[in-house]
């Protein structure tokens, strides 16, 4: 099994594999008798899919998705981009996945996971090769990965929200009326995901209320990088963005009684 995260069963892990863009290039350089037999084939699928739907056999629909944001080993635990204070928000995380779990909603982690020559590594130093144990989840959380209504969505790049996959569950979730998004680092990985997750919404015209979640969200104090500083950037940003940031899980909650999402 190569560690690329494009071989063998590693594909259904990675979440943002090359097939889904040799799919598209296929389709777009197809000629006419070509173009004619896949339409053919996609109207095929699509009366399955009607069938399907008038059984009442149909994906599971949710109204909330919970977001992890980069709980890496390679960013909480060791590494060249750890930072071990980041273990301080895994008490506020846990309450979060509780109460998602508790409703059956949908519990995601956006994970860091790089090529080797990830073009990141000109910027940062290496780190959450993927398929390395930096890539992984941390322990206090690695047993939810493989839990009912969880979905891990890999990333080569800062933005989470560039995810192919995500894109398209995004799209699918008919009925979600409610985003929550935690982890780290609140003016980069977070900051980034949010914005582009609030625009990936209005894209497919969905109306949901996007929350960051103040005390589940972290970033590092370092030369020209002053923690307080740049967490009060991100979260004004956040804001002007139409993201509503809350201080803590009780404010979510009284905040989904007054919108009445619960």
């Amino acid at each position: 099994m190569e560690k690329n995260g494009f071989e063998g069963n590693v594909v259904n892990r990675y979440n943002n594999n090359l097939e889904y863009r040799e799919y598209l290039r296929l389709i777009r350089s197809m000629n006419q008798e070509q173009e004619q037999a896949f339409k053919e084939l996609l109207n095929d699928v699509r009366k399955l899919r009607e069938g399907a739907q008038k059984r009442q056999i149909s994906k599971k629909q949710f109204t909330k998705a919970l977001f992890i944001v980069d709980m890496n080993n390679g960013f909480v635990n060791f590494g060249n981009m750890a930072n071990q204070e980041y273990n301080e928000l895994v008490p506020e995380q846990q309450k979060l996945i509780d109460k998602f779990r508790r409703e059956e909603e949908l519990v995601n982690f956006i994970m860091e996971g790089h090529l080797e020559d990830a073009v990141e590594f000109l910027a940062y130093p290496e780190h959450c090769v993927f398929n390395t144990l930096e890539a992984e989840l941390i322990p206090q959380f690695k047993d939810e990965e493989e839990k009912e209504n969880t979905n891990i969505y890999y990333k080569n790049s800062i933005n989470g929200g560039l995810n192919i996959d995500l894109q398209i569950d995004l799209e699918d979730w008919r009925d979600l009326k409610e985003i929550v998004i935690t982890g780290v680092c609140t003016d980069l990985c977070v900051l980034d995901f949010a914005k582009t997750l609030a625009r990936l919404i209005e894209e497919v015209n969905r109306k949901v209320h996007v929350f960051v979640i103040a005390n589940a969200v972290d970033t590092f104090n370092a030369p020209g990088h002053d923690r307080d500083e740049e967490t009060g950037y991100a979260f004004n940003v956040m804001r002007k963005s139409g993201i509503e940031v809350l201080d803590d899980f009780d404010h979510l909650e009284k905040r989904e009684k007054e919108l009445k999402l619960v």
